[in-house]
């Protein structure tokens, strides 16, 4: 059987891995003793996939990148978690690279995807002043 739509979105099927990868890590680590934490982690890395397949489906000009950056925003959430869980000595920094590496990893490819379809709409973001 030949996949089609969603299933053939890598930034989605990495983002599933990733989030799958997240989880299991949090059953099976340190941080199993801290349900608060493992909760908060869960929820953002199972936001990622699942914004990911709302934009996807949406298909629309401006609900489909606002769930794309929702998705990158859960991101970046799952990896400043883990981050914060070596920090606190909850893991060490080894069992949480190749999690943040995932992170990196979805994080570009949406951001691909996202100025793909900017540049194929003709809707180029003006460059922004530094602060």
């Amino acid at each position: 059987m030949e996949a089609r739509g969603l299933d053939q979105f890598i930034a989605w099927q990495k983002s599933v891995a990733m989030a799958g990868d997240i989880i299991r890590f949090s059953q099976r680590s340190g941080l199993s003793r801290h349900p608060w934490f493992c909760d908060q982690i869960r929820r953002a890395a199972l936001s990622v996939p699942s914004n990911i397949a709302e934009g996807y489906e949406r298909r629309g000009e401006k609900d489909t990148p606002r769930f794309y950056l929702i998705a990158m925003g859960s991101c970046a959430e799952a990896k400043t978690q883990l981050r914060v869980a070596v920090h606190a000595q909850l893991i060490v920094a080894s069992e949480a690279a190749p999690l943040c590496n995932s992170c990196d990893e979805v994080m570009r490819l949406l951001s691909g995807v996202i100025r793909a379809r900017r540049m194929a709409s003709g809707n180029q973001p003006k460059p922004q002043p530094w602060p």
